[in-house]
């Protein structure tokens, strides 16, 4: 293919909403120093649509504060359905976008049969834990997940209904010392934006394969949200600007008494 080919293909890709969402991405980076000076950034893929167009964002790089990053994308390959079809596309998907992919083994249902906890939650940190193991062997220091602005909110309702207090996730948050740091960067990118750039794009997006996915309590936050939503258009909003202000004045003290609580 020819220069003249691939410098059309890449505009037509890079279209207005595209630059928008890169836009949000490098603002969310500066806003919470995502990303340093030779730092290799290992990308989370899934298979969904989150992950699938934060890679695509990153690889364009052209951010504000440093284009200095190196790039990979890693897929856990954890024993459900149709995981090799997504091995299959995530693999040719990556290198379309030039950045080195790898796919790494990690059985969750052994760790359901082992554990009394939640699949989720079991599920969650088995693959973060995984993800952890090969960063460390590829040398990469930053994993960046692609949780977006309804993530943060959804979060922030599940620890109020369900954890007995008042916190989201972290945008830049670092484990082991600061050994390896996650990173959030599509936090100002609402999950409908996701959806039409993926489909504006023709990525591909599989379903979780999961069968515990449906019953979550964080599939039940997100239908909660959605219903309020179409009982007032600025629901949304609220709740995440309720994220930043905080007014501790009208919040309680504990009580004195365990039996008040």
């Amino acid at each position: 293919m020819d220069t003249v080919q691939k410098k059309k293909e890449r505009s037509n890709l890079e279209g207005k909403a595209f630059l928008n969402l890169h836009k949000r991405v490098e603002t969310a980076i500066m806003d919470y120093d995502m990303i340093h000076p030779g730092d290799h950034i290992m990308v989370g893929l899934s298979g969904g649509k989150d992950s699938s167009l934060l890679l695509a964002l990153l690889a364009r790089k052209k951010i504000e504060t440093t284009n200095d990053f190196k790039l990979s994308a890693i897929f856990v390959r954890m024993g459900f359905t149709g995981d090799d079809e997504k091995l299959a596309y995530l693999k040719d998907y990556a290198m379309s976008l030039g950045v080195p992919f790898h796919a790494i083994e990690e059985p969750i249902f052994e760790a359901f049969k082992k554990e009394k906890k939640k699949p989720c939650y079991v599920c969650s940190r088995n693959r973060r834990i995984a993800m952890f193991r090969y960063a460390k062997e590829i040398g990469a220091n930053v994993i960046a997940f692609g949780h977006h602005r309804d993530d943060f909110m959804q979060t922030l309702l599940l620890n109020i209904l369900y954890g007995s207090c008042v916190e989201t996730m972290k945008p830049n948050n670092p484990f082991f010392g600061g050994e390896f740091r996650v990173i959030r960067p599509m936090l100002y990118i609402d999950e409908k934006m996701i959806t039409a750039e993926v489909k504006r794009r023709s990525i591909e997006v599989f379903p979780q394969g999961c069968p515990f996915s449906c019953m979550s309590e964080r599939a039940y936050v997100k239908e909660l949200i959605t219903e309020a939503h179409k009982r007032h258009r600025r629901v949304r909003q609220s709740i995440f600007r309720s994220m930043f202000t905080v007014r501790p004045e009208y919040l309680l003290k504990p009580p004195s008494r365990k039996s008040m609580l």
